[in-house]
């Protein structure tokens, strides 16, 4: 066997600790850094952990206050509104109310009572004034007649209509947007329609007595004098304005009745 020179004793040897470092590197540290990343994740996940508990803890006085204050507001607006009602208790409150103030029903029919969207007003825009001023300079200054008013105000209302229909053409996805919205908000509403007799006097007091409460509105009306029986048997109602404490007139109303749960 022929001996080994120095040289290749020497290349022996650094291969060797080349081997021992690559594989101590590769199964000794490499898995120790990783397993020393695993661990400092899972520490600072805990450090998290328990500083959004102390957080959680900390405030749990003032959301449990805020809590009770939600509550005892909401609370306080449901006083203010009907308890849920059913078609029974709807005609029993409407009539009582109307008969409070003198007005005599004669119909009374519910359209529907159930969890419906509220009705919510639009703001009036500045090109709604702009669009409305345009129009009303077609009218003069000098003494008009009625016919003329009444024209001028059917362009006005027909120039505002064309101009939110422009509007709301060009900008229809804000628009479904805020319908979106709106829809969102539902209550238990009761729509009633009804027919009464009585004075002008009572109903512009009924008026005001709906007006003050909150948790109903008059969604729309008519007024006509009330047909009076002639000797034949037959009827006919007088062709004046009704005018205040003129008589009794007829009255078609139509309500909605807002009902929270109780």
């Amino acid at each position: 066997m022929k001996k080994m020179t120095k040289r290749e004793k020497l290349l022996i040897y650094v291969l060797s600790c080349f081997l021992i470092g690559f594989f101590g590197i590769y199964f000794v540290v490499l898995p120790s850094f990783s397993s020393y990343q695993v661990v400092s994740d899972q520490a600072a996940e805990a450090q998290f952990t328990k500083e959004s508990m102390e957080m959680a803890i900390d405030s749990i006085p003032a959301t449990m206050q805020a809590r009770d204050d939600a509550t005892a507001n909401l609370a306080s607006l449901k006083t203010s509104f009907s308890q849920k009602l059913t078609n029974e208790g709807l005609d029993m409150l409407l009539t009582q109310l109307c008969l409070d103030y003198s007005l005599a029903p004669k119909v009374l029919a519910i359209e529907s009572n159930e969890l419906a969207g509220m009705e919510t007003f639009v703001a009036y825009t500045a090109d709604q004034q702009s669009s409305a001023s345009v129009g009303t300079e077609k009218t003069t200054t000098d003494t008009v007649s009625t016919e003329d008013v009444t024209a001028a105000a059917k362009e006005v209302v027909n120039t505002i209509n064309s101009g939110t229909t422009d509007t709301t053409t060009s900008t229809t996805s804000e628009s479904s947007d805020s319908d979106t919205g709106a829809s969102a908000t539902e209550t238990w509403t009761g729509v009633v329609n009804m027919e009464l007799t009585g004075t002008q006097t009572n109903f512009y007091r009924l008026l005001d007595a709906v007006a003050s409460r909150p948790d109903m509105i008059i969604t729309a009306f008519t007024i006509e004098p009330e047909a009076v029986p002639t000797t034949e048997g037959t009827t006919a109602t007088t062709t004046t304005v009704p005018q205040l404490n003129g008589g009794n007139i007829t009255i078609s109303m139509t309500f909605a009745v807002y009902m929270v749960e109780k």
